[in-house]
């Protein structure tokens, strides 16, 4: 497939998850609620995107703007379903958006390419560490008006990626090491951001 298929596609498809997500709210059952209020799918989605490309600045730009088409696809859903918007949590998720997907494009691009240990470790733990330090928020904070078991089932599933990229995208032990560490920095970063969001 050409680089201008793989692009648009990574475009288009970054903009009908922001669609999907505005119905995923209003639709899913409660025990799924949470993913459509989530961070974690939003940032999996950037690394999904960075992947069209196969050049590091390519990454980068795709990572970057696959969370802000997404909450325009999602928020312009929601204007036109009715919805009211918030400009300022708009231009507050597209820019988390850009910000956190450039890091996913950085970090999709090293796994699979050649980068010191060092930056392997700490690109293994990015997307693990967000996604357990959410699932934290999500079980000592709103527990009460959301779902335990998505929670707990997201936390599993950041452990699972976590110990998958290490097995088979960090060559070292020493590394390995790091990247454990690297995502629990990295979740308690985000739970203390979560603490005063």
């Amino acid at each position: 497939m050409s680089a201008p298929a793989r692009w648009a596609i990574a475009v288009a498809g970054s903009l009908l998850a922001g669609v999907a997500i505005s119905f995923g709210q209003t639709f899913a059952p409660d025990w799924l609620s949470s993913l459509f209020n989530s961070a974690a799918p939003v940032v999996a989605l950037a690394a999904a995107a960075s992947l069209a490309a196969r050049r590091l600045p390519g990454s980068i730009a795709l990572g970057a703007i696959a969370g802000p088409l997404a909450m325009v696809g999602y928020y312009g859903t929601a204007l036109l379903r009715g919805y009211g918007v918030s400009s300022s949590f708009f231009l507050m998720w597209v820019a988390a958006g850009a910000v956190f997907g450039s890091l996913m494009g950085v970090a999709t691009w090293a796994l699979r390419n050649k980068a010191p240990v060092v930056v392997k470790a700490a690109a293994a733990a990015l997307w693990p560490g967000i996604v357990v330090g959410e699932a934290a928020h999500g079980l000592t904070r709103i527990a009460d008006t959301t779902s335990v078991a998505y929670w707990w089932v997201e936390a599993a599933l950041g452990v699972a990626v976590l110990a998958w990229l290490v097995a088979r995208r960090v060559p070292t032990t020493r590394a390995r090491v790091l990247a454990v560490v690297f995502t629990a920095i990295i979740a308690v970063a985000l739970f203390a951001i979560y603490g005063i969001a």
